[in-house]
């Protein structure tokens, strides 16, 4: 949506349809935020998840060359 018009749009619009039509604005933002805030907290559980996988394959995995192929 265009936010230049937004302004002129809530100002044609009564006393009471703006401060409903500023209410649902102040709704939907609230809600976004709180997708957003979900979705920071899934990828920051994903990211631990990714470095125990990686730190327990690394743990697991041989670096070569190792003394045994040094003999």
């Amino acid at each position: 949506m265009n936010e230049d018009r937004l302004p002129t749009r809530l100002a044609a619009l009564s006393e009471h349809d703006r401060f409903v039509a500023q209410a649902q604005m102040a709704r939907a933002e609230a809600i976004v935020d709180g997708f957003a805030a979900v979705a920071a907290l899934v990828r920051q559980g994903w990211n631990k998840l990714a470095d125990a996988a990686r730190a327990y394959s690394d743990a697991r995995t041989r670096q070569w060359p190792h003394e045994q192929a040094l003999r």
